[in-house]
């Protein structure tokens, strides 16, 4: 048997596997290339409805880097259980059993925002543009919750910032779902002063998300406004904003990217939508939004966002035509 048939038949039997009061149920897909997502249900649901439960699985059966792996997914697991927003997955379960780390959380009846967005083709889509601002208000404002986190810090009782940086935001770890929901769920490629600086892997996340700082190393809550920028910079076009052939040609592109090029430009946008754009795709930090708030307070004085609840509407029925009955 060859490795990949060899680790689809060991990930193949971790179904009807119990975890607790949940039984996973079938598979999802990869998250990263060491953790699995499957479906979940808790032994009190009903046996004919679909599976309400995501459950994320850590693979600890490869690789040399095991500590590091095993460090990350419980960094992602505790920053996900100090979240409390509508627009991050709430954990109900987490820990390990026979050596393997899990955490448990809400599944969402919808689909990702790139599959949304057609990335997965050869002809990306735009959502209209209320509906755009929409989704990205809803992506904003979580990242804004996340960059707020506080702690108190050990001996002198004083609270403190968490310091916690997404890093890996994009449309594939945004989930839409048939309501209207936006839900940032992928915490993979996280930092915080919870990661050991040993353990962090500073070439985590979707390149073609990163801010270009990051092509030296850097990252922080201003990398964030970058990559949510390019989204909508995304949304808005309907086409890709800095993805290459291959990861050499999206460096390059990451490298030289200018948005005050007219090419860059999205026409016909409200002067704060615009200055959204703008100020956050700059390539010096210094130059974007402070923090995450401002850009929430500009997008909703954005002329764009004044039909929010339409545009939830409009978003739901956009989903339901494009996902997949759960099971």
């Amino acid at each position: 048997m060859d490795s990949t048939a060899a680790d689809n038949a060991h990930w193949a039997r971790m179904e009807l596997l119990h975890l607790g009061r949940y039984r996973l149920v079938a598979p999802l897909g990869v998250v990263g290339h060491t953790s699995r997502s499957f479906s979940a249900r808790h032994e009190d649901e009903p046996e004919d409805g679909a599976p309400s439960y995501v459950v994320k699985l850590l693979d600890t059966s490869r690789g040399s880097d095991g500590d590091a792996r095993r460090a990350r997914f419980e960094h992602e697991s505790r920053l996900l259980r100090a979240c409390n927003h509508p627009s991050i997955p709430t954990v109900h379960a987490a820990g390990e059993q026979d050596g393997m780390p899990y955490v448990v959380l809400d599944r969402v009846d919808g689909i990702d925002l790139a599959t949304l967005c057609g990335h997965d083709t050869a002809t990306p889509r735009a959502l209209g543009r209320d509906v755009a601002v929409y989704v990205l208000a809803q992506i904003v404002d979580a990242v804004r919750h996340i960059h707020e986190l506080e702690i108190e810090q050990e001996g002198s009782g004083d609270i403190i910032s968490l310091g916690a940086v997404h890093r890996g935001l994009s449309p594939t770890s945004v989930l839409c779902s048939r309501s209207g929901d936006v839900v940032v769920w992928d915490f993979s490629a996280s930092k915080s002063r919870w990661l050991a600086p040993e353990y962090d892997d500073r070439n985590a996340g979707d390149l073609a998300y990163w801010a270009p700082e990051r092509l030296d190393g850097a990252a922080d809550a201003r990398s964030d406004l970058f990559s949510v920028a390019v989204m909508l910079w995304e949304l808005l076009r309907g086409q890709r904003c800095l993805a290459g052939a291959d990861a050499a040609a999206t460096r390059e592109a990451l490298a030289r990217f200018d948005i005050s090029q007219p090419a860059r430009r999205v026409p016909g946008l409200s002067p704060k939508l615009g200055e959204v754009l703008r100020k956050n795709l700059d390539r010096d930090p210094s130059r974007r939004y402070e923090d995450a708030y401002q850009m929430l307070q500009r997008l909703a004085q954005a002329p764009e966002a004044a039909a929010a609840e339409r545009s939830r509407e409009a978003l739901g029925e956009l989903v339901a035509k494009m996902a997949p009955p759960m099971s």
